[in-house]
C-alpha cells in the first residue's frame, strides 16, 4: 500500500491519523489470519478476527480508491498500474515458495493462482481489477455508480450468506458459491469500496461531511455490524466465515471519513510504510509458526507482529533503493 503514499501528494500535508488507520487494520489482518484471541475466549475470537477485523481490507480499498482518482486526474495511471503490477509480482514471487509445486501444480492452476492471488495477496489482484474496471466505469455520472457500487456489493454479500447457509439446493452450485473468490473478487468485493473511495474523492466528501456525522455514522455501523456478527455466531445453519458483511458497505466509508477529519499532520511516511510493510511481509513469519503457536491464538497474533514489525525496519530500509516492494 505504499504505492498509494506515492500519490498522496507532497510528503509535508500527509494525514498521519489515515496511516495510523492503516497500521491499525495492517494488526487487524495479521488478528484474522492467527485467529485473535481464539485460546482465551471462542466468543471474543468471532467477534474480533471472524467480525470486527474485516473492516481492514475494505478500509485498505477505499484509501485505495480515493488516492486512485488523484492518478486519474494527474495522468499518472500508467505508473499507477505499473507500480501495482511490479508490486504484486515481486510479493507473488516472494511467496512462491508456498504456493510453487510444480509435481502439483497444473497449468490451469498457475494462472488461476496469478489472477486471484496467493493468501493475503488477493487483495492487490482484486485492486488492480476493481482499477480497471472502474477506468471503463468512470464516465457514468456519480448516483450511476453508486447504485452500481450498492447493487453489486449486495450480490456479493447474498451469494455468501447463500453459501454459508446453504441456501442452495444444487449441491455442486453450493460447493461454487463456497469458494471465496466467487464472491470476495474484484467485481462483487473490490470494486464497491475502491469506487466509493473514488467518489469520496471526487466530491470531496472527507471535506463537506463533518467530523459529528462521520463519528455518528461510524456508530450506527458499528452497531449494525456487531449485530451482524451476532447473528452469524447465533444463527442455526451457518458454515464457515464471512469476509463480506452487508454494514460494512456503511461503516467503512463513514470509518475512512471520520480518521480523514482528524488534523494530524506530518512530513514523515514511516508510519504508512510500516503498515504496508506489516501487511506483506506477515504471513512469512505467520505460516511457518503455525503448527508450533496456534494452539496459543493470542501470542502467535503478538509474535507475529512483533516479528512482521521487525522485518518491516529492514524492507524500509531495502525499499530506499528498490521502491516496487513497498
Amino acid at each position: 500500500m505504499q504505492y498509494i503514499s506515492n500519490v498522496e501528494g507532497t510528503s509535508l500535508d500527509r494525514n498521519v491519523a489515515l496511516d495510523i488507520l492503516k497500521l491499525s487494520m495492517a494488526f487487524m489482518v495479521v488478528g484474522i489470519h492467527a485467529e485473535f484471541l481464539r485460546d482465551i475466549s471462542v466468543d471474543w475470537s468471532y467477534f474480533t478476527a471472524y467480525g470486527i477485523f474485516r473492516i481492514a481490507v475494505p478500509v485498505f480499498l477505499l484509501i485505495s480508491g480515493f488516492y486512485f482518482y488523484q492518478t486519474l486526474e494527474s495522468n499518472k495511471t500508467v505508473l499507477w498500474f505499473k507500480r501495482c503490477l511490479l508490486l504484486y509480482g515481486f510479493w507473488m514471487l516472494v511467496y512462491s515458495i508456498f504456493w510453487f509445486k510444480p509435481a502439483e501444480l497444473t497449468l490451469k492452476m498457475f494462472f488461476i493462482q496469478l489472477i486471484v492471488g496467493y493468501y493475503h495477496l488477493w487483495y492487490v489482484a482484486g485492486m488492480i481489477g476493481a482499477a480497471v474496471i472502474l477506468l471503463f466505469m468512470r464516465r457514468f455520472n456519480s448516483p450511476a455508480l453508486i447504485f452500481i457500487s450498492l447493487a453489486i456489493y449486495a450480490m456479493g454479500v447474498i451469494i455468501q450468506y447463500a453459501g454459508n447457509y446453504h441456501l442452495v439446493g444444487n449441491p455442486r452450485l453450493d460447493n461454487i458459491i463456497n469458494i471465496n473468490f466467487v464472491h470476495r473478487n474484484a467485481l462483487f468485493f473490490s470494486l464497491p469500496f475502491f469506487c466509493i473511495g473514488y467518489l469520496i474523492r471526487k466530491h470531496n466528501l472527507h471535506q463537506s461531511i463533518s467530523i459529528t456525522t462521520a463519528q455518528v455514522w461510524t456508530l450506527i455501523g458499528t452497531i449494525l455490524l456487531s449485530a451482524e456478527i451476532y447473528f452469524n455466531y447465533v444463527a442455526p445453519g451457518r458454515d464457515g466465515g464471512f469476509d463480506n458483511f452487508f454494514s460494512l458497505i456503511i461503516l467503512c466509508p463513514a470509518l475512512f471519513i471520520l480518521f480523514m477529519q482528524i488534523n494530524l499532520f506530518s512530513n514523515t511516511k514511516n508510519i504508512a510504510l510500516y503498515a504496508t510493510a506489516i501487511y506483506f511481509v506477515h504471513p512469512l513469519f505467520l505460516l511457518p509458526l503455525t503448527g508450533l503457536l496456534a494452539s496459543q491464538a493470542t501470542l502467535f497474533t503478538l509474535v507475529v507482529i512483533g516479528l512482521s514489525a521487525i522485518a518491516a525496519y529492514f524492507l524500509i530500509a531495502i525499499n530506499k533503493k528498490a521502491k516496487f516492494i513497498l
